[in-house]
């Protein structure tokens, strides 16, 4: 059994695509004792960073320093994934240079000790489909409906230095050379 659903149903009938966000980080423990200037702010009411005095870019979405996890969670990834539930693929890149916090938003770490409310992108969205996934299947087992069916596939990539590695591979092996 199928059903089709048109992407306004599961998304924001504005959406596109392909969104882009930014999360300005806040500085490191080096970077402030170095005194580093911070050289980037958030404009206000408007999805925008303005780089020094002049220089101003327009995404679909800015975070500050001070956007917690949960925030971020909820205003990229939820929507994806409640897409994915009414049948859409989805995909989330994380893009920047070495210590931009790419590691940290998609919360992959993997340190255990981690509190919820540092746990990322990654975490947040396995829990989250897998209970999305509990969830209808026990909403139609209560309306005495056929129980659905989930094929769930998933690929975690990082790109470094030109390698491409697939991070679910317990032998941590590059599959391509760039």
């Amino acid at each position: 059994m199928g059903i089709q659903r048109s992407a306004e149903s599961s998304m924001d009938a504005d959406s596109t695509s392909v969104r882009v966000a930014v999360r300005i980080r806040p500085q490191s423990a080096k970077e402030k004792a170095g005194m580093n200037h911070i050289c980037t702010t958030v404009a206000s009411n408007e999805p925008q960073i303005v780089i020094g005095k002049d220089a101003t870019f327009t995404y679909d979405h800015v975070f500050n320093m001070n956007a917690c996890q949960d925030h971020i969670f909820q205003t990229l990834a939820k929507p994806l994934i409640d897409g994915c539930m009414d049948g859409y693929n989805a995909t989330i890149i994380a893009y920047g240079q070495t210590g931009s916090g790419k590691t940290y938003t998609m919360g992959t770490g993997f340190d255990f000790n981690c509190s919820h409310t540092d746990a990322g992108i990654i975490p947040r969205a396995v829990q989250y489909l897998f209970s999305s996934v509990s969830k209808r299947r026990a909403e139609a087992a209560a309306k005495q409906q056929p129980v659905p069916e989930f094929k769930v596939v998933a690929q975690f990539l990082e790109l470094y230095n030109e390698e491409l590695v697939d991070l679910l591979d317990s032998e941590k092996v590059s599959f391509y050379d760039v």
